[in-house]
Parts: structure tokens; sequence; C-alpha cells
């Protein structure tokens, strides 16, 4: 429930303020809700891993709110990445650990890696692409440092996080290299 707080609180800062600083605020608090966000399914009477919380919903359900919302989607989005992230290393993809359809069950040891490391990788683009649009360079660098440290915070103490961990710096790393070689060349 305390994910259920930090939402919120980044819909209710983005509703109340128009200023940036509260903004950027919204995006972290919506972060950080997003990591825990997801089994929510649980509370819900849903199964756990259910495709309704361990997807794009939610945070498209923000987007469709006032624009000023924005700001807490991409949050959210970069949050319930990094929560996917980590469930895509589960100790085995058994029973438990797969993404379930509402009235349907499983969709399969295959379908929910695919499912999960697709969800991780798109949550992941769709908020960093977000935030592009809402904040200049500035002030988009250090949303995304802070988002990366919560990230970290997040994937170092949990389930599946530290393999997760790695493919994310894997990445950052081919995206910083890839940059300088286009300076270069």
């Amino acid at each position: 429930m305390t994910a259920v707080l930090w939402l919120a609180g980044a819909i209710l800062l983005a509703e109340v303020s128009r200023h940036r600083a509260a903004c950027a605020g919204a995006v972290l608090l919506a972060c950080l809700s997003g990591t825990t966000l997801p089994d929510l399914d649980l509370s819900l009477g849903l199964v756990h891993r259910s495709i309704l919380t361990h997807g794009p919903l939610l945070p498209a359900l923000l987007l469709l709110g006032p624009p000023r919302w924005r700001a807490a989607a991409a949050g959210l989005a970069l949050g319930i990445g990094l929560h996917v992230a980590a469930d895509t290393f589960p100790n085995a993809m058994t029973g438990y650990a797969t993404v379930k359809l509402p009235f349907a069950g499983s969709i399969g040891a295959t379908a929910s890696y695919l499912w999960l490391a697709a969800n991780a990788l798109a949550l992941t683009i769709a908020g960093g692409m977000l935030l592009a649009r809402e904040f200049p360079p500035r002030w988009l660098a250090a949303l995304l440092a802070s988002s990366a440290a919560i990230g970290i915070a997040y994937l170092f103490v949990t389930d599946g996080g530290w393999p997760a961990l790695g493919v994310y710096a894997a990445f950052g790393w081919l995206a910083v290299r890839q940059r300088k070689q286009a300076r270069i060349g």
C-alpha cells in the first residue's frame, strides 16, 4: 500500500504545482512507487504477476489524465520498468513466477520471459522519452541520474535485481560508447 501513497503523492504534487521542481519531485515519487506497485495485484484480488499490473497499463492510465500528470506517468513507467526487469530473472519461471492473464491463467514460461523483458525495455524507453519531452536537458540528466539511483537501490535488494542491474549497466555502457563514437566520427 505504500506504493499507492507514493503514487498519490506524485499525482498530487503534479496537480497542485506548476513549478518544474515539483514536477521533478512527482517523477521521483512515481518512480519509487513503480518499483513495488506491480505487486499490488495480490491486494487487488488478482493473481501474482498479473499482466494488468506488470506492463504499461498503469502509466498509460496516467497519460489519459491531465497533461500535468505526464511527469508522474514518466516516473511510473521507469519504476515499473525496473520492477519487471527484476521479475525477468526469477529462480525458475514456473507457477508463481509466470505472468498471468485475467480469467485465463499463466501465459507460460517463454511468453512470460518475453513479456517481462519487452516491457522492461519498452517502459524504460517510454519513461525516458516522456521525461525528454517534459524537461530541458539539465533537468533530464538530473532526473535520469536520480531515477538510476532509485533503480540501483531497488535492484540491489530485490530478487532478480542483480542480473537486471547487470543488463541495465551493459546497455548504459553501450549507449555511452555509441554516443562517444558518434561524437568522434
